[in-house]
């Protein structure tokens, strides 16, 4: 029930977007274990697999949402400064959306259930899960050096 009600409410966001357009800022990380893998998480609300984070609150910084986002959704703590990959620009749901990408490689999970993350699990970058979305598909070959950082999401 709470899938298809989310699933509903992305339809909705998605058309309100494509009224007004708006302009929204978001953090990804690229989270990295000890053995070199990636994590990556399966919402309740869309297919695929994407790189976790989320959309930063009103007088945020970028840090700052994103380890909320990390404590709030996965039980991560983030134990280091993150470093900055990139910042992008995806105008592809009708807004003009710019997320901040970083790396992240100390940090503690605890065990936690969040109603928006089906799934979550660690993957070796170049075998990804299948329908991993593209835009995190790019991300991690510009961390790895497969390719070069495009500021296009």
């Amino acid at each position: 029930m709470i899938t298809l009600l989310l699933s509903i409410v992305q339809i909705v966001r998605r058309f309100y977007w494509w009224l007004v357009r708006p302009t929204t800022r978001g953090v990804r990380a690229i989270v990295v274990n000890q053995v070199g893998e990636v994590l990556l998480v399966r919402h309740t609300y869309q297919e695929g697999w994407f790189l976790p984070g989320g959309k930063n609150r009103k007088h945020e910084n970028d840090e700052d949402a994103l380890c909320r986002e990390l404590r709030e959704e996965l039980g991560i703590g983030v134990t280091s400064t993150p470093k900055k990959l990139g910042e992008y620009i995806n105008t592809y749901e009708y807004k003009k959306d710019t997320i901040v990408v970083f790396v992240v490689d100390a940090f503690t999970q605890k065990n936690i259930k969040h109603f928006e993350v089906e799934k979550h699990n660690f993957f070796k970058p170049g075998v990804l899960p299948e329908r991993t979305s593209p835009g995190t598909q790019r991300r991690i070959e510009e961390w790895i050096g497969k390719r070069t950082i495009n500021n296009k999401w």
